[in-house]
C-alpha cells in the first residue's frame, strides 16, 4: 500500500475564505466614504456583489468590528 505525504502540514484550500478580512474591510471603508449609500443594507449588498464568494459571517465579524472602531473615534451616524 502506498502512503501519500503530498499534503504533509499544509492547509487545505478549500477551507480558507475566498476573501481575508483586510480585503472585506478596505471595500467596507470605501463603500462607506463614497457616499452612495445612507442604509446599511444597499451597503453590504454592494459589498457582496464586489467581494464573490464572501462568507456572511466572515462579513458580518468585519462590520461589526470595523463598526465598534468607528464608534469608539467618535464617528457613528
Amino acid at each position: 500500500m502506498r502512503i501519500s505525504r503530498n499534503s504533509g502540514g499544509r492547509r487545505d484550500k478549500h477551507n480558507e475564505p475566498a476573501h481575508t478580512e483586510k480585503q472585506i474591510e478596505g471595500t467596507l471603508i470605501m463603500l462607506i466614504y463614497s457616499g452612495r449609500h445612507t442604509k446599511a443594507a444597499t451597503l453590504f449588498a454592494e459589498a457582496r456583489r464586489m467581494l464573490p464568494g464572501v462568507d456572511p459571517f466572515q462579513m458580518d465579524r468585519v462590520a461589526n468590528r470595523l463598526a465598534s472602531k468607528l464608534k469608539e473615534n467618535g464617528i457613528e451616524q
